[in-house]
C-alpha cells in the first residue's frame, strides 16, 4: 500500500497538492497537515510512502521536519514543494536526502514527473533485493530526464491503450471518472488512471472537475463530439 503525506500551511495549495495525486492515482492513501509539527507525531507511528513537503510553515520549517526524521530513521521518500527558490535551499535539500524539488508554481506534468521518480525508485526497491551491479546503480542514480521517460513510456501497452482509446471514441462527449471507466471496461481503477493521464498529455482527451459530489470533488474525462476513433 503507497500512502502519501503533505504537509503545507496554505489550505489552497495543499488542496491542489492533493487533487494531484488524486488525479494521478496511484497514492492508495493521502492524509493532509497545515504544520510540520502535527505531520511529525503522525509519521512517527504511522508507515508514509511519500511525504509532500512545504518549507516555510509554522512549528516545524521543513528542513528541520527532514532533519528530524532521517534522525529517527524514517526512510519516507520526500519531494519538496515550496516557494523556496534560492541555490542554498536546494542543496540543503539535496543534503538531506530530498527526492526531488518542486519550485511554487509548477504545472501539474512537473509534478507527475516528481510521481513517476519515486515510483521508479520504489520499482527498483522492490526488484532489486540482491548486491546492485554498476548498470543497476548507474539506472536508479539517473538523471531525472531519464526517470521521467523510457521506462514509463514502455509501461503503455498498446493493446491496452486501443481498448480504453476506443470505449472512449465510442462515447464521446460521455463523462467519466477514472473509478466508473474502470469498471465499463473491466481493468483496475489504477491501470485507467496510469492511461488516462498518458491520454491526456497526448491531447486525445480533455478533463474538468466535478464538484457537484457528496464527498470530494472528482475528475471527469472524455473525448469532443468531434473526436475521431
Amino acid at each position: 500500500m503507497i500512502t502519501a503525506v503533505i504537509i503545507e500551511d496554505d489550505p489552497m495549495v495543499c488542496e491542489i497538492n492533493k487533487r494531484y495525486l488524486e488525479k494521478d492515482g496511484r497514492i492508495d492513501s493521502i492524509t493532509t497537515f497545515h504544520n510540520g509539527g502535527d505531520a511529525l507525531a503522525f509519521i512517527s507511528s504511522n508507515e508514509v510512502s511519500l511525504i509532500l513537503l512545504d518549507v516555510y510553515m509554522p512549528k516545524l520549517n521543513g528542513f528541520d521536519f527532514l532533519k528530524t526524521i532521517r534522525n529517527k530513521n524514517i526512510s519516507s521518500d520526500v519531494i519538496l514543494v515550496t516557494a523556496a527558490n534560492d541555490f542554498a535551499s536546494m542543496e540543503k535539500a539535496l543534503q538531506l536526502g530530498a527526492l526531488d524539488y518542486l519550485v511554487k508554481p509548477f504545472e501539474y506534468k512537473r509534478f507527475t514527473q516528481a510521481l513517476d521518480k519515486f515510483f521508479y525508485k520504489q520499482k527498483m526497491h522492490e526488484k532489486l533485493k540482491a548486491p546492485l551491479s554498476q548498470k543497476e546503480a548507474d539506472e536508479l542514480f539517473s538523471t531525472q530526464e531519464n526517470f521521467n521517460s523510457e521506462p514509463f513510456i514502455k509501461g503503455i501497452q498498446s493493446r491496452t491503450l486501443e481498448v480504453i482509446k476506443s470505449y472512449l471514441s465510442k462515447h464521446s462527449g460521455v463523462k467519466f471518472s477514472g473509478t466508473e471507466l474502470a469498471k465499463q471496461i473491466g481493468l483496475s481503477r489504477v491501470t485507467v488512471h496510469k492511461y488516462l493521464n498518458y491520454l491526456e498529455t497526448q491531447k486525445f482527451l480533455n478533463t474538468e472537475i466535478d464538484y457537484e459530489t457528496d464527498g470530494r470533488p472528482r475528475l471527469l474525462y472524455f473525448t469532443s463530439e468531434s473526436q475521431d476513433e
